[in-house]
C-alpha cells in the first residue's frame, strides 16, 4: 500500500505582520503519521507545499506525477480553503484514490469537510493509529475518530483518536523531508539548522481561545525526549531544537531530568520553549539554561482581570512579572505574546496591556488579534452570540478581526493592533537595551522593525 501526505500551504496575505515573522517548520503531525506507517511497511510520500511553494500550477503538476491509492491531508482553519482546493486536485486526476482529512479543524467540523465531495473520510483527533487501521481495511466502526458519509448521511465513531503512551510512538520521519527547506520563526532562534519537537500533548489549561483545552494531557519520558534530540545532533546536524508544546515545563520532574540528561551527555543543541507564568521556578530556568534552553515564550495575553477571567487564563499578573525576572536572571531571553479582542475588550483594556507588555519589556512581544477558532469554547460562544462577521477561514490568521464585539469596534481594533508594535519597537530604550545585549540578534532586531515599516508604513 502507498499513501501522499500533503501539507498545504498557508499563504498570508499581504498586510499581515505573518508575512515577516512565521516559521516554516517540518509538518510534525505528516512525520508523525509517515513514521507510524512506515513500521507497518507501508510506502510512504510526503508533499510540504508550506515548505515549497511557487504557484497552484506547481501543486497540481506535482499532485498528478503518480497516483496513491491514498491520500492524507493536513488541515488547520488557516489552510483549510487551501487544502479542500487540494483535495478536488486529486479527484480531477484520480477519482478512485481514497482522501483522508485530518488535523484541528476538520476535528471540530467534520460534517463541513465531508459535505466537500472530494472527501472520503474524516480522522478526528490523534490519527497515528486510526489511519493505519483504515488502510488496514479495518470496519468503519471499529476506528475511533473516523467520521465518513454513506448515502448522504454522516456517521462519527466515538471516541476521538489519542495516543495515551506517547513513548509507543516511533520518531517522526525527518528523513522524508528536505530539512534545508525549514526555518524558525523570527527572532525564536539562536543556532541553524534547526528544528521542532514535542514533549506533550494536551494542555492543562482551559483557555477558551485554543483547541488544546479540549485535548487530554499526556507527556512523553525525559529519556525518550532525549533520545530524539541526540538523534537529531548526531544523525542530522541539527543544532537547536524548537519545542511546540502548549506548557513545556508543566511536568517539573520530566524536564528537570531531561536537562540532566542533556548536561550529563554533553549534547551540544540549544533550544527554546513555550511555558506558563505559573509553571516555572529559578530552580528549573536555571538548569534548563545549562542545558541548552536560551529563550522561553510566555503567553501572557492581558493585563486586564476581567478578560482574563472571562478567557479562563488563570494567571495573574504577578505570575508574569516573577517569571519574566527569573528568566532573564537565568540567562534566558524572553518573547511575550498578547491578545487583542476578548470578551470585553475596550480601547482602554488595550492601552493597559500595551502599556504593560512595555513595563514587562520581553526581549521580543508579539501581539495577535484574538481568533475564535472552530472548536474552541470562544468560536461556540461567538457563533451563539452572533458576533461572527465571517466564516471564511482565510481571515482566521490572527491578525485579522472576525468578531465584531459589542465593546470595540473592528477598525478601533485593527488601529490599536498596529500602535502595539510600534510602541513597543520604535522606543529609544528598546534600542539601545538590545544593541548590548550579547544574547540577542540585534541583526534580527533591525530586521523585523524594517518589515513593520513595509508592511504598514510606520
Amino acid at each position: 500500500m502507498k499513501i501522499c501526505l500533503i501539507n498545504p500551504p498557508w499563504l498570508v496575505k499581504k498586510g499581515n505582520i505573518w508575512r515577516q515573522i512565521r516559521s516554516i517548520m517540518p509538518p510534525l503531525g505528516l512525520l508523525y503519521l509517515a513514521s507510524s506507517l512506515e513500521k507497518e511497511n507501508i510506502e510512504v510520500y510526503i508533499l510540504d507545499f508550506q515548505a515549497n511553494f511557487s504557484s497552484w500550477e506547481q501543486i497540481e503538476n506535482t499532485v498528478k506525477l503518480q497516483e496513491y491509492e491514498f491520500y492524507g491531508i493536513t488541515s488547520t482553519t488557516p489552510i483549510i480553503n487551501n487544502s479542500y482546493r487540494i483535495s478536488k486536485i486529486i479527484k480531477k486526476h484520480y477519482p478512485n484514490s481514497k482522501v483522508i482529512f485530518g488535523g484541528v479543524h476538520v476535528t471540530a467540523l467534520p460534517e463541513e469537510a465531508l459535505g466537500e465531495k472530494s472527501i472520503d473520510f474524516v480522522i478526528r483527533g490523534e490519527g497515528e493509529n486510526s489511519l493505519l487501521e483504515l488502510m488496514k481495511g479495518t470496519p468503519f466502526e471499529n476506528i475511533p475518530g473516523l467520521s465518513y458519509r454513506k448515502e448522504d448521511k454522516f456517521y462519527h465513531i466515538k471516541p476521538d483518536g489519542l495516543i495515551s503512551d506517547l513513548d509507543s510512538l516511533p520518531f517522526p520521519a525527518f528523513h522524508k523531508i528536505n530539512l534545508k527547506l525549514y526555518k524558525p520563526a523570527f527572532g525564536a532562534y539562536k543556532n541553524l539548522p534547526a528544528i521542532n519537537m514535542m514533549a506533550t500533548r494536551g494542555c492543562l489549561g482551559k483557555c477558551t481561545f485554543c483547541n488544546s483545552a479540549n485535548i487530554q494531557l499526556r507527556k512523553r519520558s525525559a529519556e525518550n525526549i532525549f533520545s530524539e534530540m541526540k538523534i537529531l545532533a548526531n544523525e542530522y546536524g541539527i543544532r537547536e531544537i524548537q519545542f511546540y508544546d502548549d506548557t513545556f515545563t508543566v511536568y517539573h520532574d520530566n524536564i528537570d531530568k531531561l536537562c540532566d540528561l542533556l548536561i550529563t551527555n554533553k549534547i551540544k543543541i540549544t533550544w527554546c520553549c513555550f511555558a506558563r507564568t505559573d509553571c516555572v521556578t529559578q530552580g528549573l530556568l536555571n538548569k534548563m539554561k545549562r542545558a541548552g534552553c536560551h529563550q522561553v515564550m510566555y503567553g501572557i495575553e492581558t493585563v486586564d482581570a476581567g478578560i482574563l477571567k472571562n478567557i479562563k487564563k488563570n494567571i495573574n499578573s504577578n505570575n508574569n512579572i516573577k517569571a519574566i525576572e527569573m528568566a532573564k536572571k537565568a540567562g534566558i531571553t524572553v518573547r511575550c505574546t498578547f491578545m487583542f479582542g476578548n470578551p470585553g475588550e475596550t480601547p482602554k483594556t488595550i492601552d493597559d496591556t500595551i502599556r504593560y507588555s512595555i513595563q514587562l519589556d520581553p526581549d521580543i512581544a508579539l501581539y495577535n488579534i484574538t481568533t475564535p477558532y472552530p472548536g474552541t469554547e470562544m468560536f461556540n460562544w461567538a457563533e451563539k452570540n452572533e458576533y461572527l462577521v465571517t466564516k471564511d477561514w482565510a481571515d482566521y490568521d490572527l491578525s485579522y478581526p472576525v468578531m465584531q464585539l459589542p465593546t470595540i469596534s473592528m477598525d478601533m481594533l485593527n488601529r490599536k493592533y498596529k500602535q502595539a508594535f510600534r510602541d513597543f519597537y520604535f522606543r529609544p530604550k528598546f534600542m539601545i537595551r538590545r544593541l548590548f545585549r550579547k544574547s540577542f540578534s540585534y541583526r534580527d532586531i533591525l530586521v523585523f522593525i524594517e518589515g513593520l515599516k513595509k508592511v504598514w508604513n510606520f
